[in-house]
């Protein structure tokens, strides 16, 4: 089960235990640094393999020369995941200090490839590249995951995504617009020419910007004081990091295991276009080849660059409407649309001989690139345990790179053999996979409803579908224990969100009160034990994803402002227990939240409940609750089951949250 919280508020032990909304600004600034790594990113995906045939490379070498990619990425991403889980500096954080450290990585080695004029040296440069791109990407998704509430999750990956595409876009149309300019024509001394060494200076500018600023102006959340000691009691190293790493992998949602299916087809496709993109077009637009060389062969790598500058300006744009389509559909029917979409442009790609019909077919690969990276990670973020965010979202970079590793090793045999050693029909067979893949997304069985993610589903049906949040007040006595009994079972059902509101006063309380009426709440403490109490019983089967708010002020406006003017929500109550004298039918918590709601109010009837043996069973408190109602042990004489009960082998309270005014 899930908690998430909506403000930081730190406690007498100093943890931060909620996680504050984001403004719109603060979260552009948050991912600014996508920008710089992605273009640290298109350069390798657009450039290096054609600087690795300008320095003596054939063609059916590329597959074996692009092995640092994969293997950088199975090794560092998910390593670097399980430790950084398990970092935190006062000063530093505990994501920021490895993104920061490999944007440095790539800044070095970005000023430095260009200059390169053999080709081992190259292939070593590549692998420092790559090894820090992979050391900058994977903590920084898990920053933005660690950094966000759920309700902002899907905003933050979207944004991700745009900065994504933008950074990609930059790298290619600057591969493109710089080989036109007749000043950077000539070549350098190993052969590489000038309009290169200023796009990867370019390069190195635009990594060292934008991280080293997102960075310095985006504070880490502190860890609670119970994440900071387990963090401290976690053994070091690397060992333990890689048992860490087979222990998620048993213990990962089967949704995930259905994306790594389809992700074996889709990065192998990928693979292939983008080494083999340059190539095709440069036999069926150009009339060129690498071999050859000169103008022609120069004109092919620049398209190729404005090709891929296409599909991720399509990505930017397309970015702002998938999550929306994926909320509504499903995930799964999304990216199989968007993998269908790429598999007929890729075929259409290996058969189009003009070079501006040629992008056109960008834009069913720049959809489908959208879902890519944006979609998949999400849907990740928000099924997996947030302490575990780091060490998953390696796993999940896994799943892309091991397919990736696999065509190194196997794809320059087909190439030659196969294929003929064209590139026109290394992108049908790209297109043949993308398709395949399309097809097993469909093939794949929604997950049950428990495992299915609120935010993002992959695709199966849910109960209920109507409500975004169930909103539950509680004073911890056994009438508002019940309702909160009931109100998870609706957000189980609903696959929404819980969220349980205690509000409290300040002083003391002046007079006991007559059985059966709401019992208000003095002071923070209290309250905050009574919201213990409220989410003790509530187990993974009944509600995975729960927020607890402590509000300062009366009880039903906290319930009415909590909600705020969405309709999407549904607020429940008990007619007994909150304000409720005797013989009323509505307390008077429940009626002013009846007459002033704007979604619907699902009034739970905790009159049901035996409440004079309920109250009498209970053990006598000294607190502000007075008395405390706590179930009687033992199966109820009558009525509904007794309120709060928690299944076998349920966990301990949830984390402790701030107040809110």
């Amino acid at each position: 089960m899930t908690t998430t919280t909506s403000d930081t508020v730190s406690t007498d032990s100093g943890a931060a235990e909620r996680k504050p909304l984001m403004t719109g600004s603060a979260l552009l600034m948050m991912n600014l640094g996508f920008f710089g790594v992605q273009f640290s990113f298109g350069l390798t995906q657009s450039a290096v393999n054609p600087l690795f045939l300008l320095i003596g490379a054939s063609p059916e070498q590329l597959p074996i020369l692009n092995l640092a990619g994969p293997v950088t990425g199975l090794l560092i991403q998910p390593l670097i995941g399980a430790i950084s889980d398990r970092t935190w500096h006062s000063r530093w954080g505990r994501r920021r200090p490895f993104i920061t450290v490999g944007a440095l990585l790539c800044a070095v080695i970005l000023f430095a490839f260009p200059f390169v004029g053999v080709l081992w040296l190259g292939v070593i440069c590549f692998w420092l590249l790559d090894a820090g791109n992979n050391t900058s990407m994977e903590p920084y998704r898990a920053f933005i995951s660690d950094r966000l509430p759920k309700s902002q999750l899907a905003r933050g990956f979207l944004t991700q995504s745009m900065f994504t595409g933008a950074g990609a876009v930059l790298a290619n149309v600057s591969l493109f617009a710089l080989q036109k300019v007749d000043a950077l024509q000539t070549e350098a001394g190993n052969g590489v020419p000038y309009w290169m060494f200023v796009c990867f200076m370019i390069g190195t500018f635009c990594i060292l910007l934008t991280v080293l600023t997102a960075m310095a102006r985006t504070k880490e959340l502190k860890p609670s004081d119970e994440e900071l000691e387990e963090m401290a009691n976690a053994p070091r190293g690397i060992g333990p990091a890689v048992r860490e790493i087979a222990d998620a992998v048993r213990s990962m949602p089967v949704a995930m295991h259905k994306i790594g299916f389809v992700f074996a087809f889709q990065w192998y496709a990928m693979f292939i276009y983008w080494q083999f993109l340059a190539v095709s077009l440069g036999e069926t637009v150009f009339g060129a080849n690498p071999e050859q060389g000169g103008p022609a062969w120069d004109n092919a790598i620049a398209w190729s660059g404005l090709e891929n500058g296409a599909y991720n300006f399509v990505t930017m744009v397309s970015a702002l409407f998938l999550v929306g389509f994926a909320q509504r559909i499903g995930a799964k029917r999304v990216h199989a649309i968007a993998l269908g979409l790429a598999a007929l442009a890729l075929v259409w790609l290996a058969h189009i001989d003009n070079q501006y019909l040629a992008l056109v077919p960008m834009i069913g690969v720049g959809i489908f690139w959208a879902s890519a990276v944006g979609v998949p990670y999400l849907m990740v973020a928000s099924m997996v345990p947030a302490k575990r965010t780091g060490v998953y979202m390696g796993i999940l970079n896994m799943m892309i790179v091991v397919p990736m590793l696999v065509q190194t090793v196997t794809f320059g045999w087909i190439y030659e053999h196969w294929l003929g050693g064209k590139g026109s029909n290394a992108m049908i067979l790209a297109g043949v996979l993308l398709g395949i893949g399309a097809v097993a997304m469909l093939w794949v069985n929604p997950p049950d409803e428990a495992d299915e993610s609120p935010i993002v589903p992959l695709g199966g049906r849910r109960s209920i579908t109507v409500y975004d949040r169930v909103v539950v007040g509680s004073d911890g006595t056994s009438t508002s224990l019940y309702a909160v009994d009931r109100a998870a079972e609706v957000a189980q059902a609903a696959q929404a969100r819980l969220v349980v509101v205690t509000a409290y006063r300040d002083g003391s309380a002046s007079a006991p009160l007559a059985e059966g009426a709401h019992r208000d709440l003095f002071g923070v403490d209290v309250a905050r034990e009574a919201l213990d109490k409220s989410v003790t019983g509530l187990t993974r089967e009944r509600a995975r994803y729960i927020e607890q708010i402590l509000v300062r002020g009366d009880p039903a406006q906290a319930l009415l402002d909590t909600v705020g003017n969405n309709p999407a929500n549904l607020i429940v109550v008990g007619n007994r227990g909150l304000g409720a004298g005797e013989g009323q039918l509505l307390g008077s918590v429940p009626a002013g939240v009846v007459r002033n709601a704007v979604c619907d109010v699902l009034v739970v009837q905790t009159s049901a409940l035996d409440e004079e043996r309920l109250f009498r069973a209970s053990e006598p408190s000294s607190s502000p609750i007075s008395p405390a109602a706590e179930p009687a042990a033992g199966p109820p004489a009558a009525g509904p089951p007794a309120p709060g009960s928690s299944a076998p082998g349920s966990s301990a309270p949830f984390p402790r949250t701030g107040e809110s005014d």
